[in-house]
């Protein structure tokens, strides 16, 4: 006989269905166990790009539950929007009776506050372990990018920065001068791989080269960005958590000491448009000390899966 789990698909940094960014969240009771295998392939079954699996809570009280994160290719130890829609579907419907919960993730324990009216959704305190690397001038990223000339790069023609909000978690960041020219971008047609020796420490996988996420933006007022994130060929992410951490920690580190508030929308021109909130505190030695996330989601369908 089949097992049989049941899952719940959410659109998350919005309150509206058929926006934000689409996650899959599996329901793995400990009466079942599934491989690394197994649940890569049921990552690719859904091919969205993130689906979760949520484990009986760890220490039997209801406020701690171990999350694994996969995208249709490999696992991930953190990001954004399967830790938020995973958090407002625990405190919606696992434990509606809770305010918070921890999600313990690869890349740390998560805690994941509901947040009271006027404001809906979840804040989450994620895990940070920031870099900036050294700038990067790769000679696809801007060149594959025939709709935009150096003009409409904030940095021309010259070199991106790297940055990290985790280990294993690394960005290109890439800042444009109009929303005319983020709109003009199309998705990559092949990988933009960098050595891992830039990297250092922070590298996700081993070898010589990591294929990289890039993550583009325009400041449109204080405060206030558009962005888009393209990772493997042909494909646009709506709604980026990790990237949007990344940035805000990014801008907050040029600001200098502060708490600062960045609202980013993402996802306008596929058509799914999704609102990420960052809030991020830097420190009297300019490092990013702490970091936060905000959005909503919410629930459009749900069933069983047999494996």
């Amino acid at each position: 006989m089949p097992t049989k789990l049941t899952y719940a698909q959410y659109d998350v940094f919005t309150s509206t269905r058929f926006l934000g960014n689409p996650l899959a969240i599996v329901h793995v009771p400990s009466s079942a166990i599934l491989t690394q295998e197994q649940k890569q392939l049921i990552a690719r079954e859904f091919n969205l790009s993130e689906t979760t699996f949520v484990h009986d809570n760890d220490d039997g009280s209801g406020s701690s539950f171990r999350i694994d994160i996969f995208t249709p290719h490999e696992e991930l130890p953190f990001a954004g929007h399967p830790t938020v829609g995973t958090g407002c579907h625990l405190l919606s419907t696992i434990q509606p009776s809770r305010n918070d919960v921890t999600l313990n993730i690869k890349a740390g324990p998560t805690p994941v506050h509901r947040l009271s009216e006027p404001d809906r959704g979840v804040k989450l305190q994620i895990p940070v372990d920031f870099k900036i690397h050294p700038s990067f001038l790769h000679p696809d990223l801007k060149r594959l990018q025939s709709a935009l000339t150096p003009t409409d790069y904030v940095h021309g023609d010259g070199a991106e920065p790297i940055v990290s909000i985790v280990k294993k978690m690394n960005f290109f960041l890439v800042e444009l001068t109009s929303v005319d020219a983020l709109g003009r971008e199309s998705t990559y047609p092949s990988n933009i791989p960098v050595p891992t020796s830039h990297l250092g420490d922070w590298a996700r996988v081993p070898g010589e080269l990591e294929n990289m996420f890039v993550y583009t933006f325009v400041q449109t007022d204080e405060g206030k960005v558009r962005a888009r994130m393209f990772g493997w060929p042909g494909f646009e992410d709506p709604a980026t958590g990790s990237a949007a951490c990344t940035l805000g920690g990014y801008l907050a580190s040029k600001k200098g000491k502060g708490k600062w508030k960045f609202e980013m929308t993402q996802g306008v021109e596929m058509g799914r448009k999704s609102e990420i909130t960052i809030f991020v505190e830097v420190n009297d030695n300019g490092e990013v000390e702490k970091v936060e996330l905000a959005g909503e989601a919410i629930k459009v369908m749900e069933g069983t899966l047999e494996i």
